[in-house]
C-alpha cells in the first residue's frame, strides 16, 4: 500500500472556531462495511444537514443527536466526534488531550500494516520503513490462511527483522478460541 484515502472533516462554529477531524478507512470495503467514499457521501447526505440544525453547540448533546438519528457509520462518527472536541478544545483554550483527560505522553509508535500476505514482500516493505525511519513496530494482517502458515509467516518476518522491532497481529476476528490458544 503507498497511498492511503481518508476524508477530512471541517466543522466551523457560527463564531467561526473551526474544528477538525479524520476519518480513514483501510482498503475500502474489504475492510468493513465504509470507505473513504461512503463517508463522504454519508457525511454530506446525512451528518451535515443534522449538524447546521444544531443551535448551540454541545458536544455531548450534539452526539447524542447523531446517535439518535444516524446507525452505523462509526468512521464518520469518529470524524466529527473528533472535529467537535477540537472545537471544544479551543473554545476552552487548551490542547485537545486536555479535555480527553491529559497527556498521558509525549509520543507514540505508529504502526505500519502489512498486509500482502507475502511474507518477503513484507519483510521488504517492512525494512523499508525500517531504513527511511519511519516505523519499527508492524502489525500483520492474517487469519485468511490456515492458522499453521500464518504463524510460520509471522515468525518468518520477526525473526528477518529482528529483536529491536515490534511485531503485532490482526486476526480480524478469523480465529476460534481454540486456535487462538494453539
Amino acid at each position: 500500500m503507498r497511498t492511503q484515502t481518508l476524508v477530512l472533516v471541517k466543522i466551523t462554529t457560527t463564531d467561526g472556531i473551526v474544528g477538525w477531524g479524520e476519518a480513514t478507512t483501510i482498503g475500502g470495503l474489504n475492510y468493513g462495511e465504509e470507505s473513504p467514499e461512503s463517508v463522504k457521501a454519508n457525511i454530506d447526505t446525512y451528518f451535515a444537514p443534522l449538524l447546521t440544525s444544531v443551535k448551540d453547540l454541545n458536544v455531548a448533546q450534539t452526539l447524542k443527536l447523531i446517535r439518535k438519528n444516524i446507525n452505523g457509520n462509526r468512521f464518520a462518527k469518529c470524524a466529527i466526534q473528533t472535529a467537535l472536541l477540537d472545537i471544544q478544545a479551543k473554545r476552552l483554550g487548551v490542547p485537545l488531550s486536555e479535555v480527553l483527560g491529559g497527556r498521558l505522553r509525549n509520543s507514540l509508535p505508529v504502526l505500519w500494516t502489512l498486509a500482502s500476505g507475502d511474507t518477503e514482500k513484507d519483510i521488504a516493505e517492512a525494512r523499508k520503513m525500517i531504513e527511511l525511519k519511519r516505523h519499527n513496530t508492524f502489525k500483520l494482517k492474517i487469519g485468511a490462511r490456515p492458522l499453521q502458515q500464518d504463524v510460520d509467516h509471522v515468525i518468518a518476518i520477526k525473526k528477518a527483522l529482528g529483536a529491536d522491532v515490534s511485531v503485532r497481529v490482526d486476526v480480524n476476528r478469523a480465529w476460534s478460541e481454540l486456535e487462538c490458544i494453539h
